[in-house]
């Protein structure tokens, strides 16, 4: 029965009933045959645009071009050289596809809102060329008199464009689900990420625009001879938006979103026109509702209606997990004095900032070698260099022997070194299974196949569920990857980085952001991985990273300034100047703001944020559920749990970012609950997100005054907070460490009138001199401001605040005073794993 099911929704079987449909509906409608055939055209043109913009995530308006290109060559060829419809749209394709190959090349360097203007401009001009050529194109009157051979009758050559539109639909799904056309959708959520995977995205995204304008050139062929003529009025850019407008309006993220988008574009055109000549208004109005109703178009909201939320590129099943558990190949890389990744001479500067200093460096294979540093010491920036996503301006980078210095990252990581991320990026709509076959698939030579099924690719499923196995995500495989907690995410993206099967991993600090039990959980990881990899680790907990490492390098404003094993670095006088700072001075002062005290002493509060029975979560799903918390004016709170549980989730409820479902939540006695974002920020809530989110193309001083309002602090009081910030006011945002980030985060959080700040992991990724500024700035701030923390490292929480609630599941399992949790070990073991 299921799989009867599976066949009725499969987009063939459907597209096959709707274009049966078509010519019955059409007069019953009031229409006609050719208007039907009309409609299978632009679903034809649309549903190849999509490979570009919902496959590729590629905005162009050059497909007009090229529909409007292989008109005038289906329609010359058919006058000039052979009457023939089927050798004409032929001709028409190949040279559609010749010309989308050279166009390609010129514009596919450039990205974005770049991308997008040289298509209109490559359109512009085609328009220009077709309409004043008049000796070839016949100028503003367009070719007239285009013969369709044999197929006079409009149904018979409406069953020959809908056998064609069919087949043609056939070949493109086929491609978006073979290996090439899963590469696209990797490129689509993260162009860098699949770079390190080993996949060249300038060359899959040059395949992407060759095939998609190929069968744009098809379309355009077929409307030529429905219309008997081809007319440059198709290359105007007043029609460039045309497959962009029925794509969104269809759903770009479902295979026959653009169908359905045809079929009301080309209807209500038809129906609209013959009414007024300003349709567009009536139109206009139509696709702004379904944009703000369903950014998914028509198709998401059909699907939302039916409970399945999905989108309809991405499979929904996986393949079997094998019945007996594959070994990894990977040969024991015991730890000897084979250097298997050495770096000499290295250097790199940005204008005046140095972030890599004659840098000679060994990595001895099978070990773990540790790079340890205080923030804008420049690790990750070595790290780029290793993995080719940054050229060095001098010195050489050899690997296995091999000199790499010039190879490309992809080439880089198909050669065996391979790197996770900081940051984690998954993939958004994507199985868990899909994010790690895609990195597998990488290194199989038919990972450029067009027509092979992708997973049905040999042994790459296997390879698969044991990188899944490797991390324990192999029970977590059909999960979308963003519903998973942020401490499964740091796996799944430690499974990316395996999946290749690599000789050497370049971790980049895989610990950040996480509670302590999965910190364990990923030390011990590394540690079973080790045993098979290389493993080259950037953190900055050192106690793990001293119980973990073979190894350890300190790097201190571009410069190595101790090398050796932990025993020999860990003491280094140099290294406890520049990385550990001062601890003890820079501790945050545990006493508490200028509360009211009780009867017992205790310090008490006005109540500044109330949250009663709130409800909230993300696609009809609960994630809070009877939450209940207080802030008070000038108290600091600490809100602790597990990764997963909701803290940011609340964090994202108290602002408006997230909808209320349920509840009540108060602000000085005042319901802010139907709030939008900036009426919450207005009344003086200010968030620092997780990640920070500065502006990276803004300078310092930029950052603050763009968050500036009168009642908020000025850029002199933000840079006596933190002075490290005066010294860079100038420099990009983009530019600055991680821990200068969160500093700048905090400042420009402060630049708005501000009774109440929301931290979100305020410490995440911060070495420990850096931890210990911003303890001290958010000391400062106690008792002029109410604070709600959110942090993984409940220590370090627990020393700078009042009282602490703990989170399990969407709502509160423990509320009491910070300092009485600190004692209480059956409670942090229990709810906590600390």
């Amino acid at each position: 029965m299921s799989r009867a099911l599976d066949f009725l929704k499969h987009p063939l079987f459907v597209l096959a009933i709707a274009l049966l449909a078509l010519p019955l509906l059409m007069p019953w409608l009031g229409s006609t045959i050719s208007l039907a055939t009309q409609v299978s055209i632009y679903a034809l043109y649309a549903i190849a645009f999509n490979v570009l913009l919902g496959y590729t995530g590629l905005v162009s308006f050059g497909a007009s071009l090229f529909f409007g290109f292989a008109s005038y060559v289906a329609g010359l060829f058919a006058i000039h050289v052979y009457d023939s419809a089927a050798l004409a749209l032929l001709a028409a394709t190949a040279a559609t596809a010749l010309l989308s190959v050279v166009i390609g090349l010129l514009i596919l360097r450039r990205r974005g809102i770049y991308f997008a203007l040289l298509t209109l401009a490559f359109t512009q001009l085609g328009y220009e060329i077709a309409f004043h050529w008049t000796g070839v194109t016949g100028g503003e009157n367009g070719l007239q008199g285009v013969s369709r051979g044999g197929l006079y009758d409009p149904l018979l050559y409406y069953a020959f464009t809908a056998l064609l539109v069919w087949l043609s639909a056939c070949v493109l799904l086929r491609i978006v689900h073979s290996p090439f056309g899963r590469v696209l959708q990797a490129i689509r959520d993260d162009e860098l990420r699949a770079r390190c995977m080993g996949y060249n995205p300038h060359r899959y995204k040059l395949g992407a625009f060759v095939l998609s304008s190929s069968f744009i050139g098809l379309a355009g062929g077929l409307l030529t001879f429905l219309i008997r003529g081809a007319y440059a009025e198709n290359m105007n850019w007043q029609h460039a938006g045309d497959p962009v407008l029925m794509t969104v309006l269809g759903g770009m993220h479902h295979f026959l979103g653009p169908l359905w988008g045809a079929i009301i574009y080309i209807n209500l055109q038809d129906q609209l026109s013959a009414v007024t000549e300003h349709w567009w208004l009536i139109f206009g109005a139509l696709l702004m509702a379904v944009v703000l109703l369903s950014p998914e178009g028509l198709s998401g909201m059909f699907t939302r209606l039916f409970g399945h939320d999905r989108w309809g590129l991405t499979r929904s099943r996986v393949p079997a997990r094998p019945i007996t558990p594959i070994e990894r190949s990977s040969k024991p890389a015991h730890a000897n004095d084979d250097v298997v990744l050495s770096v000499s001479g290295l250097n790199k500067s940005f204008g005046r900032v140095v972030t890599a200093k004659d840098i000679d460096l060994d990595i001895r294979r099978g070990s773990i070698h540790s790079l340890l540093g205080p923030n804008g010491a420049g690790k990750t920036t070595f790290f780029n260099i290793l993995s080719g996503l940054l050229a060095p301006d001098s010195g050489r980078v050899h690997f296995n022997g091999r000199d790499i210095t010039r190879l490309s990252a992809n080439q880089r990581t198909l050669a065996g070194l391979a790197r996770s991320f900081q940051v984690v990026s998954v993939p958004e709509h994507a199985t868990v299974f899909e994010a790690v076959r895609v990195a597998a698939q990488a290194h199989h030579e038919g990972r450029h196949s067009l027509w092979s099924d992708a997973y049905a690719l040999p042994g790459i499923a296997e390879q698969t569920w044991q990188a899944l196995q490797a991390v324990g995500l192999d029970t977590r495989a059909e999960q979308i990857t963003t519903n998973l907690p942020h401490g499964e995410q740091r796996l799944l993206d430690i499974a990316v980085t395996l999946a290749g099967n690599p000789d050497t991993l370049l971790l980049d600090e895989p610990l950040a952001g996480l509670a302590d039990a999965e910190r364990e959980r990923i030390s011990q990881l590394i540690k079973r991985l080790a045993q098979k990899h290389t493993v080259v680790l950037i953190e900055h907990d050192i106690d793990r990273v001293i119980a973990l490492s073979d190894y350890i390098s300190v790097l201190h404003l571009g410069q190595v300034i101790a090398s050796g094993t932990p025993d020999q670095v860990i003491d280094h006088p140099d290294v406890v100047a520049a990385y550990l700072g001062d601890r003890e001075s820079s501790a945050a002062d545990p006493a508490a703001g200028p509360g009211a005290t009780d009867d017992a002493g205790k310090r008490t509060y006005r109540p500044l944020l109330e949250l009663q029975g709130i409800a909230s979560g993300y696609g009809g799903s609960r994630i809070l559920d009877d939450l209940d918390l207080t802030v008070g004016e000038g108290e600091s709170v600490a809100l602790l749990g597990r990764n997963g549980v909701g803290k940011t989730t609340t964090l994202a409820t108290i602002m408006g970012t997230v909808p209320r479902m349920d509840g009540r939540i108060g602000f000085d006695d005042r319901d802010i609950s139907t709030l939008s974002t900036h009426q919450v920020n207005r009344l003086g809530v200010s968030l620092v997100p997780q990640g920070r989110r500065i502006f990276p193309n803004l300078t310092v001083t930029d950052n603050l005054q763009v968050a500036a309002r009168p009642g908020g602090w000025s850029r002199n009081a933000a840079f006596e907070l933190f002075p490290k910030l005066k010294q860079l006011e100038h420099a990009r945002g983009g530019n600055l460490s991680g821990g200068e980030q969160q500093m700048l985060a905090i400042a420009r959080a402060l630049m708005a009138p501000t009774r109440l700040i929301l931290l979100d992991e305020p410490f995440e990724g911060l070495a420990p001199a850096i931890v210990g500024e911003v303890m001290h700035a958010i000391a400062q701030l106690r008792g002029e401001v109410g604070i709600l923390l959110v942090e993984q490292r409940v220590e370090l929480a627990l020393q700078m605040t009042d009282r602490a609630y703990i989170m399990v599941n969407g709502h509160i399992a423990y509320e009491g005073s910070a300092r009485d949790l600190r004692q209480d070990e059956a409670t942090l073991v229990k709810l906590l794993g600390v």
